[in-house]
């Protein structure tokens, strides 16, 4: 899986041709949540988790 960039030329390509597309990110972000639910035993808080990688990965916002 590739995040940065969060839409390579292929993914670019792919989603014009119609495909659906995934770039790895969801995955991302609910493998961390749930590894930090299991350290804490507490809920992982998903929308700041969200935030944090929109922040930090440009055009992240294509999450499948």
């Amino acid at each position: 899986m590739i995040y940065r960039p969060a839409e390579t030329p292929l993914l670019r390509k792919a989603r014009a041709a119609g495909c659906r597309v995934a770039n790895g990110l969801g995955m991302l972000l609910h493998q961390g949540a749930r590894a930090l639910e299991i350290w804490s035993g507490q809920p992982a808080p998903l929308a700041v988790m969200r935030s944090a990688l929109e922040a930090n990965i440009p055009h992240s916002t294509h999450y499948v």
